[in-house]
């Protein structure tokens, strides 16, 4: 036997370097960043810091502490706290339904109302206090009815407000614009689906997934308050305790006193710093996570996979079609859609009660028919019937909002709710609904159990899996009971073994209820779907139950059904006879 080694022992301590307790240093090759940013970054960094610097050098400590406590530059700080924490709430009140409008609403005039917005940023500050002052001005028109009131405006405090939130209003408006438009309306109509009102979507959902975007804004409008100079000296004037800021005091002694002004220069420094550091250091604040994060699963997590890898591989890959002693309490679905701008004319009416699979190439027209019976896009013409319920009817006038629907659609992507652990997400359709928290807790409990992720519940959206986070959305589709639930692919995330025990959940979750299911998967449709659609080119080429569909069909889309149904190793979905 040949002898060990000795280079052997000396690769222990590097496998040690690399334990969990230290992690192993990240190699230049794995930054998706090109290295050469670094120098104009570095360049801008020492652009902004050389100018603080300079004035650092030429402070006085002996005389700063003076200068600082000093009367007037105690009111001239009190004062421009006071207007600048008044005038960013004022912008938070004014701006950001301003730009979650513009966001989220087409209006006539829509350019010419954003460009009128973001003029003040390109205004020079003296031109934007003249137009205040020619405004409300004592000699204006709107100015001089006020003074008349006696409610005079210009050289007050309140000229003070009303200038900074002039200047600085654009930046809460682009702000919250900016962030409406990046997180889109995806968690406002899941929400809406669950069956929330639209006061309940905004204050639950609007809001809280845009306080980043709040937050920015409302700093910027109080930094750019502090820092407001020529609107205010041109329409506020410059009164001590008054009108007169910090900025207007450190113009009116910079002449006669530098180390004064340099020294009230450091303050207003200082304090924009920290009320910066302190905004960006709240828990609402915007964080930059690893894109290499990934959720370790729990013990329970790893039994219930290898249970159903022990599953699959004994032989359950193929499970059986569901019994149709269920269909009795379920309702026909009868849907006829008509959009010409996307080339849909859909006349789907399911052969038997319970579940439907859609089938179809990529662009057939599926998930437009979805996001048509949600309500998320209106057809030219169209109605669905469940049962002897009428859900909507264009001919008739009938279109309700998309909370009215009962109908529930789980998308491909889960869009979990990311403010919320995963039992308020499951449970958020419950309270919409009118259930206690304590209630609609125990019911979303019970459901995330039923779906093998009830250990999840504690836990933030961000801290689960993939497949986690298919099953909770699942489960909170599937806890709200609704009238018509659509299913858009809804295991496709799921690993093979973890959809096997999944479908099998699913098949008895979906019992009494009428559903629409979009799938590529026949072991989705042979398991879950009582009937089968085939959409071609956004019309219904081909309908039949499950277990007498023909693989020899003709007509459009043959191919692709005959290609389908080749995958149906157990002929279930098919006719026997063929």
């Amino acid at each position: 036997m040949p002898a060990p080694s000795p280079t052997r022992p000396e690769a222990t301590p590097t496998r040690q370097a690399t334990s969990p307790h230290r992690p192993p240093r990240r190699r230049r090759t794995d930054s998706l960043i090109p290295g050469w940013l670094w120098l104009p970054a570095f360049i801008g960094i020492v652009f902004l810091l050389l100018p603080i610097i300079g004035m650092l050098t030429r402070v006085d400590p002996q005389s700063l502490l003076t200068v600082i406590t000093a009367e007037e530059s105690r009111l001239a700080m009190q004062l421009s706290l006071l207007t600048s924490v008044t005038s960013a709430l004022i912008s938070v009140l004014i701006g950001f339904p301003l730009g979650h409008l513009l966001a989220t609403r087409a209006f006539p005039g829509q350019r010419i109302v954003r460009t009128l917005i973001l003029l003040p940023l390109v205004l020079p500050p003296v031109v934007s206090g003249l137009a205040l002052l020619y405004t409300w001005g004592r000699s204006a028109i709107l100015g001089g009815g006020l003074e008349s009131a006696g409610l005079s405006l210009a050289y007050t405090t309140s000229a003070v407000i009303m200038a900074q939130v002039f200047v600085s209003l654009p930046f809460m408006v682009m702000s919250v614009e900016t962030a409406t438009a990046g997180l889109g309306r995806r968690y406002e109509l899941t929400a809406a689906e669950l069956g929330a009102k639209p006061n309940r979507v905004f204050f639950t959902v609007t809001l809280p997934l845009l306080r980043h975007g709040i937050i920015t804004g409302a700093v910027l409008c109080f930094a750019r308050s502090l820092g407001e100079f020529g609107a205010t000296l041109t329409f506020a004037g410059s009164l001590s305790g008054v009108t007169r800021t910090m900025p207007l005091q450190i113009y009116l002694v910079r002449e006669s006193d530098p180390q004064a002004a340099i020294g009230l220069s450091l303050l207003l420094i200082i304090i924009a710093v920290l009320i910066i550091i302190l905004a960006y250091r709240s828990p609402h604040a915007p964080e930059l996570k690893s894109s290499h994060t990934t959720s370790t699963p729990t013990p329970t997590e790893a039994a219930l996979h290898s249970a159903d890898t022990a599953r699959s591989r004994g032989g359950e890959s193929n499970p059986e079609p569901r019994s149709q002693d269920h269909m009795k309490s379920t309702a026909e679905i009868s849907a006829e859609v008509r959009l010409k701008a996307r080339g849909i004319e859909l006349d789907l009416t399911s052969g038997l009660p319970g579940t439907t699979a859609i089938i179809g190439r990529n662009g057939a027209g599926k998930s437009t028919l979805f996001h048509v019976l949600t309500g998320a896009l209106t057809p030219d013409s169209g109605r669905l019937r469940i049962g002897q319920d009428t859900v909507f009817d264009i001919a008739a006038g009938l279109w309700p909002p998309i909370h009215d629907r009962g109908i529930v659609h789980l998308a491909q992507n889960p869009l979990l709710f990311p403010h919320l652990n995963v039992i308020d997400n499951v449970s958020f359709g419950l309270r919409a609904h009118g259930s206690t928290r304590r209630c609609a807790h125990e019911q979303a409990q019970a459901m995330l159990d039923r779906l093998g992720v009830g250990q999840c519940a504690n836990r933030r959206p961000d801290a689960v899996s993939g497949g986690q986070a298919a099953r909770i959305a699942l489960a909170r589709a599937l806890v709200v009971e609704p009238k018509l639930l659509l299913l858009d692919e809804p295991l496709a995330a799921l690993d093979v073994d973890v959809a096997v025990k999944t479908r099998q959940v699913l098949a008895q979750l979906l019992q009494g209820r009428s559903a629409l299911l979009i799938t590529h998967d026949v072991d989705d449709v042979t398991a879950l779907a009582d009937s089968l659609v085939l959409v071609e080119n956004g019309a219904v080429a081909y309908s039949a139950p499950i277990g007498q569909v023909d693989p020899e069909a003709t007509g459009e889309g043959a191919e692709f059904l005959t290609s389908f149904c080749m995958r149906d190793r157990d002929g279930i979905m098919c006719n026997q006879s063929q």
